[in-house]
């Protein structure tokens, strides 16, 4: 009859110690108290504005951009349309004495941006004031970007080896988000999406016009299309 009763009472009393030992483990890490332990609330990327320049000279002497001038500005064209926001500015001086020569040195700059890919409506022509002595105010190049700045890393601070709430250590996930800030293309993604390309009507009307005839509005395929299983393996 002990027997029997020391049985039971360890059939009843052997789940519930088991489960205290689990909540014990678990730590409550799947609580309300854990809901910003991810890495992008524990180690933000900071996102902020920056304004890159280009300074090109224009003296009254110049006849327009050498070829480091020129290749100077197509780089500045190339970071532009990788990274601008908004339009790329061209500041011109204004009441100098070099102006006029300002203005054959701008006719270079345009040139080059064209060549580049820049479109027309992308350049914003503004001018600035100089001062009325000046003889070598130059042409100034901006455009807006954005720069991703990670948190730091390497806080050490919690011992891994005792941590009966079994949490987040302070450090979790700060290596993958500097990574992710220096390796992201275009840091404005991680403030808003990019907005959509625009569709491509001239493929959108030729599927129309199939669709009106009758026609089979599909590409054709070719056989190095094809999905099917290779011949030398058969």
């Amino acid at each position: 009859m002990s027997h029997m009763l020391s049985f039971r009472i360890v059939r009843h009393v052997l789940p519930a110690a088991i489960a205290l030992s689990v909540a014990g483990c678990a730590g409550g890490f799947n609580g309300a108290e854990m809901a910003y332990q991810e890495a992008e609330y524990r180690h933000p990327i900071s996102v902020d504005r920056d304004v890159p320049t280009l300074s090109v000279p224009a003296p009254r002497s110049k006849a327009g951009l050498t070829d480091q001038e020129r290749h100077d500005v197509a780089a500045f064209a190339a970071a532009y349309k990788e990274r601008g926001h908004g339009a790329l500015t061209v500041s011109t001086p204004s009441g100098s004495a070099n102006t006029t020569t300002a203005m054959n040195v701008l006719v270079d700059i345009r040139d080059t941006l064209s060549d580049k890919g820049v479109s027309a409506d992308a350049v914003s022509y503004t001018s600035y004031r100089a001062s009325a002595s000046s003889a070598e105010a130059p042409i100034i190049l901006s455009y807006n970007r954005y720069v991703a700045t990670p948190s730091a890393c390497g806080d050490w601070s919690t011992d891994y080896a005792n941590d009966p709430a079994n949490g987040v250590p302070p450090n979790f996930g700060c290596a993958s988000q500097n990574n992710l800030a220096v390796l992201v293309a275009d840091p404005g993604d991680l403030v808003a999406p990019r907005d959509m390309t625009p569709r491509d009507a001239q493929r959108s009307t030729e599927v129309l016009r199939k669709y009106r005839k009758g026609e089979v509005t599909a590409t054709k395929r070719d056989e190095h299309d094809s999905a099917a299983v290779s011949e030398v393996s058969k």
